[in-house]
C-alpha cells in the first residue's frame, strides 16, 4: 500500500480526550490521486470494536436493521449525501481537471456514496462499519444510528485515553 498523503486531510472530529477520531478527507491529493472516503476513521478504539462487530456478522446485522425499519429510502438519500459532500470538498480547479483529463476517475468519485462505494440505489448494501461509523460521526447524523449507538459505534464512545495517547 502506498503512503498516505497528509495533504488530503482538511480537519478532524475529535474525542473527548482531544485525539483524532475521524480524519476529513479530500477527494483528490497529489498528482490527483483519488482518495475514496470523505471520513476515515482513525480512533484505534472504535476501529477494533468495528473490527469486531463487523467479523461477528455486523455489516449483514445493519443492512437487515435498515430494511427492518424501512430505512430504504433514507439510506440512498445519505449515500446522495456523500457524493455532494465529495463534489464540495473537490477544489474548482481539480473538479475541472480531473473532469478533462481524468473522467473515469472523476465519475467514479462523484458516484461513491459513503466510503466512495459505488452503491446499487435500488438495494440496500452496506459496506464496512469502519465507514459508517466514521460518516456518523463526522455528519452527527446516520439512518441508522440507533443501530450505530446500541453498538458503541459513536462520538460518545468509551475510549481508553491511553490507547488515544498511542496513536
Amino acid at each position: 500500500m502506498s503512503r498516505f498523503d497528509p495533504s488530503l486531510v482538511i480537519d478532524a472530529e475529535k474525542c473527548r480526550f482531544n485525539y483524532p477520531q475521524v480524519l476529513i478527507c479530500r477527494p483528490v491529493g497529489k498528482k490527483f490521486r483519488p482518495f475514496p472516503t470523505s471520513f476515515w476513521l482513525v480512533c484505534p478504539y472504535l476501529i477494533k470494536l468495528a473490527g469486531k462487530i463487523e467479523a461477528g456478522g455486523g455489516v449483514k446485522e445493519l443492512e437487515n436493521f435498515l430494511i427492518k425499519n424501512k430505512l430504504e429510502k433514507k439510506w440512498h438519500e445519505y449515500n446522495f449525501l456523500h457524493q455532494l459532500i465529495r463534489i464540495k470538498l473537490m477544489n474548482k480547479n481539480q473538479a475541472k481537471f480531473m473532469r478533462k483529463f481524468h473522467g473515469k476517475i472523476f465519475k467514479s468519485l462523484i458516484r461513491g456514496g459513503v466510503g466512495g462505494i459505488n452503491y446499487n440505489f435500488e438495494n440496500v448494501n452496506v459496506k464496512c462499519l469502519h465507514l459508517q461509523t466514521a460518516s456518523f460521526i463526522a455528519l452527527n447524523h446516520h439512518p441508522a444510528s440507533e443501530w450505530l449507538k446500541s453498538k458503541g459505534l459513536c462520538l460518545e464512545a468509551y475510549c481508553d485515553k491511553i490507547l488515544c495517547k498511542n496513536f
